[in-house]
């Protein structure tokens, strides 16, 4: 349960938005300072920022000790799968995979086969948008980029770094501007009405400290899934939003000692799904479901073949 508590303080009125749970028989509250007299409308905002701080989801009780151990068994599989690789082979096939799934999610038409040679034999396929060969490339100039960042707090420059590189030479002339910006505009996506431009940098703000207090308290999974879809829901961009989530899950991931991920592309349909259902209920199950697919669908495709 959670609600917005008053407390008088010499002659001040203070907000914390409180969030009671019960834990071993007992109830226990979490509380947030909001802020000292507050209106009505400053009072809206900001216990929708604290929400995210504070936590909507009992994220103790997303994933049992069985489902832990399952994706424990799955990264040390994985795990020892890519060391037993060539370096620059895994690096080159996982890479392409990545890059050719995320790419289609959004709509790009290139195949497998086609971004690999973009991306390693620098050749362009004929009849394609040359748009869709600048995001394969500007993709792997991304992921470079995340992979090589060696530290586990996260910040608002890294995010606009990412989707700087991903939408290199790629926006309209109208949005050129935009690339490592954050939107100065109110989108829709879908069905899904974006949260408004002017409350973008307070909601990333309150998700990235939400993260950095976090990321060691949590399993990683749940970590990587809950900001995944927080950071989609604000929608911080005006484009490269999938690709700089998906991006920045792998950043995590790393961080936490997890093999990359990629969201394959066969799942598009049951990802957006899932990501909706995080959004309307916060229910992550659906979400932490598809990356445990993605990964036992890695360990087939890597397992050595005889």
């Amino acid at each position: 349960m959670v609600f917005v508590e008053k407390r008088k303080m010499k002659g001040k009125t203070q907000y914390y938005l409180v969030k009671s749970f019960r834990e071993k028989g007992k109830v226990r509250k979490k509380s947030v300072f909001l802020g000292t007299d507050l209106n009505a409308t400053q009072l809206g905002k900001l216990v929708e920022d604290a929400k995210v701080v504070l936590g909507e989801i009992n994220f103790d009780k997303v994933l049992d000790g069985k489902e832990i151990g399952e994706f424990e068994k799955l990264k040390n599989r994985l795990g020892k799968q890519i060391r037993e690789m060539d370096a620059d082979s895994f690096y080159q096939h996982f890479l392409a995979e990545f890059t050719y799934d995320s790419n289609a999610i959004e709509g790009s038409s290139l195949t497998l086969q086609e971004t690999t040679n973009v991306l390693f034999e620098e050749i362009s396929p004929e009849n394609k948008p040359m748009k869709h060969v600048q995001e394969a490339k500007n993709h792997k100039n991304a992921f470079d980029f995340v992979m090589a960042l060696k530290q586990e707090r996260l910040n608002n420059s890294i995010i606009c770094r990412t989707q700087e590189k991903v939408v290199e030479k790629t926006l309209p002339k109208h949005l050129s501007d935009f690339g490592g910006k954050l939107r100065r505009s109110n989108v829709r996506v879908g069905t899904h009405i974006a949260p408004s431009y002017y409350s973008v940098p307070r909601k990333l703000g309150a998700l990235i400290k939400w993260f950095n207090a976090n990321n060691k308290k949590y399993h990683p999974i749940i970590v990587a899934a809950y900001f995944h879809s927080e950071f989609e829901n604000i929608h911080p961009f005006v484009d490269g939003n999938g690709r700089t989530g998906r991006l920045l899950i792998n950043f995590m991931l790393q961080n936490a000692g997890y093999p990359p991920i990629t969201i394959f592309f066969k799942y598009r349909q049951k990802y957006y799904q899932a990501l909706e259902k995080a959004r309307k209920d916060k229910n992550l199950e659906p979400l932490i479901k598809i990356m445990e697919k993605c990964y036992q669908d890695m360990l087939k495709l890597y397992s050595p073949k005889v």
